[in-house]
């Protein structure tokens, strides 16, 4: 199980904050660095950050988490992430999701997730369509391309990897990760009694049982057997990061605030 690290504003209040975070992650032994692809809440642009923490660093991998695919133009996305995979010799994941009703309202963009998950999956085709070798033409409910083309491609082949968010018990979202490259869940216990994004309840199961849950019903899809399976970790507990190994995920993505010092020695097990 592969360890990453979720820089976030917590931690850093600038954006080469967030590059010294990253590279101090990289001295410390993290396997790979995530960040924040949102227009809320004052992040940074996100792969401006991993093309300058890709030039501070040679191993560790780079990542959204998680981008709203749906919110943006894919060949502009497509474009940077094969960007930042060149000047990372071929280290970026793409965390993708759909975007949240305020990212889109904020911005005088309508909110209907039928008609986005429509936009969404197009957009994805588009991503790894102009990734290709090949001039690409498209033809949907909402892209036309023709004969499109980027000048950079990326390093990674077949394509950089692509892992779905989804909130559980959104079984479409699943659907959707189990045709790409891996998943990143979020589910109701981890809320804290909180509300998700779209609605989602509590639902008095514990965390363990939850997550136990939705990975049996995401292996019921039959995923590449490569598939990644990013989980969080959201708070310091030896017993979660065990069950999250036992479980078989690929990642576990440490989601709480860690500033330098703290990244330099490295994931480890807490106690």
């Amino acid at each position: 199980m592969k360890h990453g690290a979720y820089l976030n504003t917590n931690a850093a209040s600038s954006a080469s904050d967030l590059v010294d975070l990253g590279v101090a992650a990289e001295e410390g032994g993290w396997d790979g660095i995530f960040v924040s692809d949102s227009l809320l809440f004052g992040y940074p642009e996100p792969w401006t950050v991993l093309a300058s923490i890709a030039a501070g660093t040679e191993q560790v991998r780079l990542g959204t988490w998680i981008s709203p695919v749906a919110l943006q133009q894919p060949w502009r996305l497509a474009h940077a992430v094969a960007t930042v995979d060149q000047l990372s010799g071929g280290r970026v994941v793409l965390g993708a999701g759909l975007g949240t009703r305020q990212e889109f309202e904020m911005f005088g963009d309508p909110y209907n997730p039928r008609t986005l998950r429509h936009r969404y999956d197009e957009a994805l085709e588009i991503i790894v369509g102009l990734w290709g070798d090949e001039p690409f033409s498209f033809s949907g409910e909402h892209f036309q391309l023709r004969e499109a083309r980027l000048g950079v491609r990326p390093i990674q082949r077949p394509r950089v990897p692509i892992i779905i968010a989804a909130w559980w018990p959104n079984t479409r979202a699943f659907r959707r990760a189990a045709t790409w490259d891996g998943i990143m869940p979020y589910w109701p216990a981890l809320l804290g009694g909180g509300v998700g994004p779209e609605g989602q309840q509590p639902t008095g199961a514990t965390v363990q049982d939850e997550l136990r849950e939705l990975l049996d019903f995401y292996r019921s899809l039959d995923p590449s057997p490569d598939s990644e399976i990013v989980l969080p970790r959201e708070r310091p507990s030896r017993s979660y990061t065990e069950l999250c190994e036992a479980l078989g995920a690929t990642w576990l993505l440490t989601t709480y605030p860690l500033d330098a010092d703290e990244l330099r020695k490295g994931p480890g097990l807490p106690h």
